[in-house]
C-alpha cells in the first residue's frame, strides 16, 4: 500500500520556522537581542534580518582576517587582538549573537594570558561558531522565503 505525501503549506513551513527559531535561542546561538530584531521585520521590510546579518558576516569576516593576520606574526600583539575582539564582542551584543561573542571572550582571556596556543584554539573555536551561526541563519532565512514564496507572513517570535 502507499502512503501520499501531502505538498507543504504555508502554516508547515511556518510552524518550522518557529521550532528553528526557537532552537536558536535554546542552543545558545542567538538571544533575546536577536529575537527583538526580528520584530522590526515585517511586509514593509521582509529582509531586515538577511540585511543586519549580511553586513554583520561581512564586518565580522574582515575581523577574523585581522586578528588571524596578528596571530602569524614573530612577536604577538595581544592588545591589537583584544581591541579588535572588543569591537567584535560589541557587533555580537547589538545582533544577539550570543555563542559568537562567548567565543570572541574565550580568546580575549586567552589574550590576556598572553598565551599563543589557547589563542588559536579559541581561534579555532571562534571560527566554529560563526559557521554554526552562519549555517544555522542561513536555514531560518530559506525558510523565510519559502514562507513568503507560499503566500504567507513570517511569524513573530513572541
Amino acid at each position: 500500500m502507499r502512503v501520499r505525501m501531502r505538498a507543504m503549506d504555508v502554516n508547515d513551513f511556518q510552524q518550522i520556522y518557529s521550532n528553528h527559531f526557537l532552537s536558536l535561542l535554546d542552543e545558545g546561538i542567538v538571544n533575546q537581542q536577536f529575537k527583538e530584531l526580528q520584530k522590526f521585520q515585517d511586509e514593509k521590510d521582509p529582509e531586515f534580518l538577511v540585511q543586519i546579518v549580511s553586513i554583520f558576516n561581512e564586518s565580522v569576516e574582515q575581523f577574523i582576517h585581522e586578528i588571524s593576520s596578528y596571530f602569524i606574526q614573530p612577536n604577538t600583539d595581544y592588545m591589537k587582538i583584544k581591541t579588535l575582539l572588543f569591537r567584535l564582542k560589541g557587533s555580537c551584543q547589538s545582533l544577539g549573537a550570543q555563542s559568537v561573542e562567548i567565543a570572541c571572550e574565550n580568546l580575549r582571556n586567552s589574550c590576556d594570558e598572553s598565551n599563543l596556543q589557547n589563542c588559536l584554539s579559541c581561534m579555532e573555536q571562534l571560527n566554529l561558531e560563526l559557521l554554526k551561526f552562519k549555517t544555522k541563519l542561513d536555514a531560518l532565512f530559506a525558510l523565510e522565503q519559502q514562507i513568503v514564496a507560499s503566500g504567507g507572513s513570517i511569524p513573530k517570535m513572541q
